[in-house]
Order: structure tokens, then C-alpha cells, then sequence
């Protein structure tokens, strides 16, 4: 299975791509939005599942999650320390 994650914080994301790795997950690891658009487009046929953050530097996970699901109905999961109601109905939506 290969898993697109987007996370800003390197070391959040070093040690998240690391764990996935020992459970035979492959990887593809951005730290933004822009690069996480164009591998999005270059790769989507290849990726089954995307984990994003949701504040991102340049652009937002949830913005990430719509270009996803305009294409297809892959999984998404959201990576967040927020835990306001607001951004989980968002989440949902």
C-alpha cells in the first residue's frame, strides 16, 4: 500500500514515514501543499491512501482532501493537533 502523507512538522513527519515504513507501508512524504498537489497529479493512479495535516504553510489539508475527492473516493485521513468542533465537522464534511 502506498500512502501519500503531507505533514509541515519534520520531525512529526520523520517519525510517522519511519513507523509506516516498519509495517511495510510505502511512503511519500511532503512538507506542503504546492508539492503535495503536484504529487497528487503525477502519481494518483499509484497511492491508496493520503494522511494531511491540516495547517499546512502555503494551503490547507482540507483544500488537499477536496482535489482527492474531486477525482475518485480514495481514503483520507486528517493529521491534527486541532480538536475543535469546527474542524472536526469540517473534517467530516
Amino acid at each position: 500500500m502506498k500512502i501519500l502523507m503531507v505533514e509541515d512538522d519534520r520531525t512529526i513527519a520523520s517519525g510517522l514515514e519511519y513507523s509506516l515504513q516498519q509495517e511495510d507501508y510505502e511512503t511519500i512524504l511532503c512538507h506542503n501543499a504546492e508539492t503535495a498537489k503536484s504529487m497528487i497529479e503525477e502519481k494518483w493512479h499509484e497511492i491508496d491512501l493520503f494522511l494531511f495535516d491540516l495547517n499546512l504553510p502555503d494551503g490547507s489539508g482540507y483544500d488537499l482532501c477536496a482535489l482527492v475527492k474531486s477525482q475518485s473516493d480514495k481514503p483520507v485521513i486528517f493529521l491534527t493537533a486541532f480538536d475543535d468542533e469546527v474542524n472536526v465537522v469540517m473534517g467530516l464534511d
